[in-house]
């Protein structure tokens, strides 16, 4: 049933690990620029939010974030995120191991973050549009609670944020157009930012600013880096087990011997 759709991510896991392999440089240049691209997103929620009333601030900010994954899919860019749904599909199929499915993460995670931290520092360059300056603007209000959530709520959001965040990549998977991809991605995060729910990548630009925002003020440190340890796991277990391993129990979850039974009949014919 899910077949084609499993197949697709589990090729563009190998590339993936392969890119990582033989071109360190490019995957380490298509991973900043992810995470360059969902800063871009953040800001211009924020630079919308800052203007609406309470009633309609999480709207208006959810209507405008798909910006963000629609530069990642539609002009290709690397997301931790979304290596979560695609590494797994690819260990399960007993075609990425371990190692190479935890190395491809981490080393997209820190591209990420360096793509988030270009951005937030390009942005402060510019006199930053005034999101600074207001007596209680709206990135501190988000940073405050999100650096000071309890680790469960935290855990939950993170979770329930990259199952959308997957299911958007896994429906763009599915459809033919770049409308009907634009569309599905639309829904997701529109129902991501308005349920306030945890994405790493995207909390590395909105905490570097606010970072930024409160002159480098180091007590912020501690939780920011509590922010993205808890998100980054509950991101990796949203896309990772709600996305991929569900698609793949409901798809059959035979083809992990089948896959390794014709590499072993390969192996046998080639030493023969």
């Amino acid at each position: 049933m899910y077949t084609k759709t499993i197949d697709h991510f589990i090729d563009s896991a190998e590339r993936r690990i392969t890119q990582l392999h033989n071109n360190p440089w490019g995957f380490f240049v298509g991973s900043l620029m992810g995470g360059a691209y969902i800063g871009l997103g953040i800001l211009l929620i924020l630079n919308v939010g800052q203007h609406l009333t309470p009633d309609y601030q999480k709207l208006g900010m959810g209507l405008t974030f798909a910006i963000a994954l629609i530069l990642i899919t539609i002009a290709g860019a690397e997301l931790f995120t979304g290596y979560a749904m695609y590494m797994t599909f690819g260990y399960l199929a007993g075609r990425v191991t371990t190692a190479n499915a935890v190395t491809s993460m981490i080393a997209c995670w820190g591209g990420n973050l360096l793509g988030a931290l270009l951005v937030a520092s390009l942005f402060a360059l510019t006199g930053t549009n005034g999101l600074f300056d207001a007596a209680q603007p709206v990135l501190f209000k988000i940073a405050e609670i999100k650096m000071y959530t309890n680790p469960i709520a935290l855990l939950a959001k993170a979770v329930m944020c990259n199952w959308l965040v997957c299911l958007a990549l896994w429906m763009a998977a599915r459809v033919d157009s770049d409308v009907a991809k634009c569309v599905v991605i639309f829904w997701c995060l529109l129902a991501f930012i308005v349920c306030g729910f945890e994405h790493s990548v995207a909390n590395m630009t909105l905490l570097s600013l606010a970072f930024i925002g409160r002159s480098g003020d180091p007590v912020m440190l501690i939780p920011i880096l509590y922010n993205l340890l808890m998100v980054t796991i509950g991101n990796a277990i949203g896309g990772g087990l709600l996305v991929a391993t569900n698609y793949w129990i409901a798809n059959g979850n035979n083809r992990t011997t089948k896959i390794k039974s014709q590499r072993r009949v390969h192996h046998t014919h080639s030493s023969q």
